[in-house]
């Protein structure tokens, strides 16, 4: 994959601070939909210089405050959707580093996640993969606060982190940086690295929901393949098939006609890339519907309409078997 093919799913982020943003939208070369729907994806490099240059205009601590949550109201929702909400439903710290780092392609390609237990410690790293971006001061401020706050809120703030490194040069003003992390801080380091005590690795979340965990891993790992080995004719593939789910048009040969394929061409270049046509259809319908219960008060009726379904009987059957949930159950869960 070229470093151009890198995406990140912008969930709500954007889309909650929209009046900051939508501003410096265009010299990066971004449109309003990207601020205007919760699901949009955005061109990774085109997003890390989206919060450079907002930061450059309106606060040079952007990423950081976001991490922090001071731009926008608390909220019992995820901006990471629903490996946001997988994340915080996992067992233990432990449990959710893992799954972090498993599934945070996911969330980004080329954002890296690892985490080590040594002399005691526990230490986190967090990097952008992608050599070719090398502006990533807010990207990597917001990465680490958003890990400290949820660490912090997932655990009641039992620990506190012992030393955080970040890769970036030292800012000319660091006094909200100690603020938050109450902790000696370095900048210009090879890495950026969260260090906690290793107690902190087997502390129960309080925000643990093993059936929510459970039920959305099959989906996550499924979207976790499908972004390892994604390529631009699978965009083209699944953006199709979803401009498509309302009118219920989303057969083989309805698809391949629209992408200027034969139906047998294009089974063949699904083959290629190990992946199987309806199979495809399906994920993308429970990508949306977990996108539509998560990110709007629509009801279930209209999202059933919205993804082809001309009952919402069918839906509701259909959401059970993919989350074991029902609608009504998933949005209680997630609130």
């Amino acid at each position: 994959m070229s470093h151009g093919n890198y995406t990140v799913f912008s969930e709500t982020l954007l889309q909650r601070h929209s009046e900051i943003f939508t501003p410096y939208l265009e010299s990066v070369g971004l449109s309003q939909d990207v601020v205007d729907r919760a699901d949009s994806e955005v061109p990774l490099s085109s997003y890390v210089q989206l919060l450079e240059t907002t930061a450059e205009h309106v606060d040079p601590c952007l990423g950081l405050r976001m991490g922090l949550g001071q731009l926008s109201p608390p909220t019992s929702g995820s901006y990471l959707g629903a490996f946001g909400h997988a994340a915080r439903s996992a067992r233990d710290v432990r449990a959710m580093l893992n799954f972090i780092s498993r599934y945070l392609v996911v969330h980004a390609h080329a954002n890296e996640l690892t985490w080590y237990l040594r002399g005691g410690r526990v230490e986190v790293h967090y990097q952008l993969t992608d050599p070719s971006i090398t502006r990533r001061r807010q990207d990597a401020e917001f990465a680490m606060a958003g890990l400290y706050a949820t660490l912090c809120k997932v655990t009641n703030n039992k620990f506190a982190p012992l030393r955080v490194d970040f890769a970036h040069p030292q800012p000319a003003d660091i006094s909200l940086h100690q603020q938050a992390f109450q902790c000696p801080l370095r900048f210009g380091q090879s890495i950026n690295v969260m260090i906690w005590p290793s107690a902190m690795l087997e502390e129960p979340l309080v925000t643990a929901d093993e059936r929510l965990f459970q039920a959305l891993q099959p989906f996550l790992e499924e979207q976790r393949k499908k972004r390892l080995a994604d390529t631009e004719l699978t965009s083209r593939i699944s953006q199709t098939i979803a401009g498509n789910l309302r009118a219920g048009h989303v057969g083989l040969d309805a698809i391949a006609k629209q992408l200027g394929f034969s139906a047998r061409t294009l089974q063949r270049r699904l083959q290629e890339q190990d992946l199987e046509f309806n199979t495809l259809v399906e994920e993308i319908r429970i990508a949306k519907a977990l996108e539509y219960m998560e990110n709007s008060a629509r009801s279930i009726n209209d999202i059933a309409l919205g993804l082809g379904y001309t009952e919402a009987s069918s839906f509701t059957r259909a959401f059970r078997r993919w989350t074991g949930l029902s609608p009504r159950e998933f949005r209680q869960h997630i609130r």
